[in-house]
C-alpha cells in the first residue's frame, strides 16, 4: 500500500472518531474498526461487492454540509458520501485501484480526512429504505403531507411576504428541486425572487440559477413545473451553473474555515 498522502482534509475536528465498517455488501457491521480490517476489507473487494466505512459523528465541513461515509465497490469505484441541506449527495469517481482505495479510507479512519475530489461526479442518493418523493420544505419547516395546491400556495405566501423561501423536490423526469428565496431590495419598487432550479440528469445534474421580478411569470413557470407532463425548461433569464463544480467549491470552503479557526 502507498505511503503516499493522499488526504487534503487535516479532520481536526475528529480527535476521537469512532466508526462503523460494513462489509459484505453492507450486510455485516462491526464498530471494531482497525486498519488492518479495512485493508483486509478492501483486498477481499472481490467477495465483499461493496464496503462502506461510516463515522459516526459526521465530518461538519461547513454550517449545512457534512461527510459521513466513504464507499468502495467491486467495480472500482469509490464514493464519499455528505448530507447537504437535508439532501443525501455523494462524490464519486472510478478507475481506484485497492491500494488507493485503502489508502483512502484509512485516511478516513485515522484523522476524518477526506480525499480531493476535484473532477469527482455528483450524484443524489436514496436510503435503501427510503424511495424517491417529493418534499415541500417552506422556512425550514418540512410538510409531510401536501398536494400541488399547497406548493403553489407556499409560492403565494412568499409573494405576499408571510414566508421567505421555499424549497420544493420533485420526482418527475430523472427527479431534482428549486429553491426559490424572497429578495426585498428598498432601491427596487418590486421584490425580487432568487430561483435555483437543479435537475438530477445522468451523467451529470444541470442546475440553472436566476433573480425574477416578474411574478406572473414565475407562476406560471412553477405551475408548469407541477402540473406539466414534462420538467419546464428554465427561463430565459437565468443562467446555466456547474452542479459538480457548486458542490466542490461548497466543499471545498472548508479548507478556508479550517484556516481562519487556527
Amino acid at each position: 500500500m502507498s505511503n503516499e498522502p493522499r488526504a487534503i482534509f487535516p479532520g481536526s475536528k475528529a480527535r476521537k472518531p469512532q466508526y462503523v465498517l460494513g462489509t459484505e455488501n453492507g450486510t455485516k457491521r462491526t464498530s471494531n474498526v482497525t486498519e488492518a480490517k479495512i485493508v483486509e476489507a478492501v483486498e477481499d473487494i472481490e467477495d465483499n461487492v461493496a464496503i462502506f466505512l461510516e463515522k459516526c459523528v459526521p465530518v461538519v465541513l461547513v454550517r449545512y454540509a457534512e461527510a459521513y461515509s466513504i464507499d468502495y465497490y467491486k467495480d472500482g469505484s469509490i464514493a464519499v458520501c455528505f448530507r447537504v441541506n437535508g439532501y443525501m449527495l455523494r462524490m464519486w469517481r472510478s478507475d481506484i485501484d485497492c491500494d488507493v482505495a485503502a489508502d483512502i479510507m484509512c485516511n478516513f479512519f485515522r484523522t476524518a480526512s477526506l480525499p480531493d475530489m476535484t473532477g469527482w461526479h455528483c450524484q443524489k442518493i436514496y436510503p435503501e429504505q427510503e424511495t424517491p418523493e417529493t418534499k415541500l420544505c417552506v422556512d425550514g419547516e418540512d410538510f409531510r403531507y401536501f398536494d400541488m395546491a399547497d406548493v403553489f400556495c407556499a409560492l403565494e405566501n412568499i409573494i405576499e411576504g408571510k414566508s421567505l423561501w421555499m424549497l420544493y423536490d420533485f420526482i418527475k423526469g430523472d427527479g431534482g428541486y428549486v429553491s426559490i428565496r424572497r429578495r426585498d431590495n428598498d432601491a427596487a419598487p418590486t421584490a425580487g425572487y432568487k430561483v435555483e432550479y437543479v435537475r438530477w440528469t445522468n451523467p451529470a445534474p444541470t442546475g440553472f440559477r436566476g433573480v425574477v421580478s416578474d411574478e406572473g411569470l414565475l407562476r406560471s413557470w412553477l405551475w408548469s413545473l407541477i402540473e406539466g407532463e414534462k420538467l419546464p425548461d428554465p427561463l430565459s433569464c437565468w443562467e446555466e451553473f456547474g452542479v459538480n463544480d457548486y458542490f466542490e467549491r461548497l466543499v471545498f470552503r472548508f479548507l478556508d474555515e479550517e484556516k481562519d479557526e487556527r
